[in-house]
């Protein structure tokens, strides 16, 4: 869990803002060449700054005093963000055109090959040092379906002309500043639970870290597929703007709601599933931790927003007042209260970077101020469902189906569920 942290730190660093910076620019590009000379571009960026960041990460592993295992295993385990890297420069024009059965089916090749890996080594009681590579053999396998998928006009040779790289680094660097937070201040505890507290904390939390960390990353993914129309709205629209974030924002709190939900009442059973009776102790850690999906939902909105009126620069404000209170929290909470406190630390930095990007959207549009009355909307839903779910005697798996149910039903009684949302399920399942 310690390597994989610094792997996830590092690929928010390189890649997030490239991402979201290359999907920008390919949308408002002109023509056909001028897209493939932009996509070409991004390959050659990508190319070129993952060697040093591999290096950089494994000096720190070696600096920081890491047994060897750990040391090679980072070196191997960052490895894979070449693969992830050259995915994501291939998945610019793929998400352009809103294929996001593609883009799904990109990531959930990577993510089951991690699973199938861990499970297989698990299983055959394979050494520390062979997991690592699981994670370079699972980004190549991602980047060789996004190559498959790819159009053949999109499929580029990496351009090393360095005199456009400046202005797509000016552009990606703010906004990989804020996206890292996201990725940066859960990872950045489990690494300072690992030298404020015991072996056997770090575990607990990283147990239920990675239980949630198979979540963080869907509001990236809900807010992602609407920001090409984000963009064009933010460049001209605003009325169009103010409607798609303020839906955004009520369809991210409600899915984040019943995710909480799901989790704080299925937290014991959850973990008995992962980890056996030895981390038993990981479920409450894990029903405090869940809480900081409603921040992280509602950050990615704003965040996003952000980004659609050309604000990205003040993602690095966002960055600086987030980070500081996640690293004061962790250094007042995980000392006395270990896993705990460190739970508690990423509740209360989720927040503050919910918040703080919302201050500065409203700040730089006005408009753009969400209305409080349908978000609110979704309080009945939680409080109804956390009842059911607390009712004693029935067993665990009926407990959570019976809260995830109610839950459901009074969000859909109380006008919770997006009008836009009820309506294209209904079309779907028509």
């Amino acid at each position: 869990m310690t390597v994989v942290a610094l792997l996830g730190i590092l690929t928010a660093v390189v890649e997030a803002g490239l991402g979201i910076a290359g999907q920008r620019a390919y949308v408002t590009a002109g023509d056909a060449s001028t897209r493939r000379a932009l996509l070409g571009s991004l390959l050659g960026v990508r190319v070129a700054i993952v060697p040093p960041a591999v290096a950089a990460a494994t000096a720190f592993a070696w600096l920081a005093g890491y047994p060897s295992v750990l040391v090679t295993g980072t070196a191997v385990a960052c490895a894979s963000l070449l693969g992830i890297s050259l995915m994501g420069a291939m998945l610019v024009p793929i998400s352009a055109r809103l294929r996001f059965g593609a883009v799904t089916a990109v990531d959930l090749v990577r993510n089951l090959a991690i699973a199938a890996g861990m499970l297989g080594l698990s299983v055959a009681g394979a050494a520390l040092g062979a997991f690592f590579w699981i994670y370079p053999v699972s980004a190549a396998l991602a980047a060789g379906l996004a190559f498959v998928v790819l159009d053949r006009d999109d499929r580029v040779w990496p351009r090393f002309a360095l005199r456009e790289w400046p202005p797509l680094l000016r552009v990606a660097a703010p906004i990989a500043v804020g996206l890292v937070v996201n990725v940066l201040y859960v990872r950045f505890l489990v690494v300072a639970t690992s030298l404020l507290s015991s072996e056997t904390e770090t575990g607990l939390f990283a147990a239920s870290f990675r239980v949630l960390e198979i979540f963080i990353g869907v509001p990236t993914l809900m807010v992602g597929a609407a920001f090409p129309i984000l963009a064009h709205a933010g460049a001209g629209d605003e009325e169009r703007l103010v409607y798609a974030l303020q839906r955004l924002a009520e369809a991210s709190l409600l899915a984040a709601s019943g995710l909480v939900l799901v989790l704080a009442v299925g937290a014991e059973p959850i973990m008995a599933v992962l980890g056996g009776s030895a981390f038993a102790d990981a479920a409450p850690v894990l029903r405090l931790q869940c809480v900081a999906l409603l921040g992280a939902f509602l950050t990615q909105v704003w965040v996003f927003g952000l980004i659609a009126i050309d604000r990205q620069s003040a993602l690095v404000a966002v960055n600086a007042l987030a980070l500081g209170v996640v690293v004061v929290a962790a250094l007042t909470l995980i000392p006395p209260f270990d896993a705990m406190g460190a739970a508690l630390a990423a509740v209360i930095g989720e927040a503050a970077l919910a918040c703080a990007a919302l201050v500065l959207l409203v700040r730089s549009r006005p408009a753009l101020r969400p209305h409080s009355g349908p978000l609110l909307r979704v309080l009945p839903a939680i409080a109804a469902g956390a009842a059911a779910g607390v009712v004693p005697g029935p067993p665990d798996a009926v407990s959570v189906a019976l809260a995830g149910g109610v839950f459901v039903g009074v969000a859909v009684a109380t006008g919770a569920v997006p009008a836009d949302v009820a309506a294209a399920l209904r079309r779907r399942s028509a």
